[in-house]
C-alpha cells in the first residue's frame, strides 16, 4: 500500500493544494505531515507534535487554525493500486464550510433578521416586494 501525504494552505484568502510525498510505511507518512505541521506552528511543543503525528497515523487527516484567515490541512491517503478505491478519491473538500455558512444565513433570514453588521454599523438588507 502507499500512502500520499497532501497539504492544503488557505492564507489570506489564497488557497494552495500540495502534494507532499509518498511512502509504503504509514507511521513515516505521519511523521512527514508532522514536520509540516512542525514548521507551519513554530510555538508547537514536542509533545504537541507527538500527539497529532499520533492523530495523523490513526485518523490519517489533519486540520490546524491559526485565526480566521490562515488554516493547514494535512491528509494521508492510501492507495492500494494504481487508481483509488471507490469514495476515497476526495482528499479535501470545502463543501461542510460552505454549507454550514449557507445553513447559517437560512436560518437568520427564516427569524427574520435582515440586517448584517460590520465593524459595529448594521447594513440593510433591502426586502424586494
Amino acid at each position: 500500500m502507499l500512502y500520499i501525504i497532501t497539504r492544503l494552505l488557505t492564507e489570506e484568502g489564497r488557497t494552495e493544494f500540495s502534494i507532499l510525498g509518498a511512502t509504503e510505511d504509514k507511521k513515516r507518512a505521519a511523521k512527514i505531515a508532522a514536520e509540516v505541521y512542525k514548521d507551519y506552528n513554530k510555538n508547537a511543543s514536542f509533545q504537541n507534535i507527538e500527539m497529532i503525528t499520533e492523530w495523523l497515523a490513526t485518523r490519517m487527516s489533519y486540520s490546524f487554525r491559526k485565526d480566521k484567515a490562515h488554516r493547514l490541512q494535512l491528509a494521508i491517503t492510501p492507495l492500494a493500486g494504481e487508481v483509488p478505491e471507490p469514495g476515497k478519491e476526495v482528499v479535501f473538500s470545502a463543501a461542510a464550510e460552505e454549507d454550514e455558512l449557507m445553513r447559517r444565513v437560512s436560518q437568520t433570514l427564516f427569524e427574520g433578521k435582515h440586517t448584517a453588521e460590520r465593524g459595529g454599523e448594521a447594513h440593510s438588507c433591502p426586502l424586494g416586494e
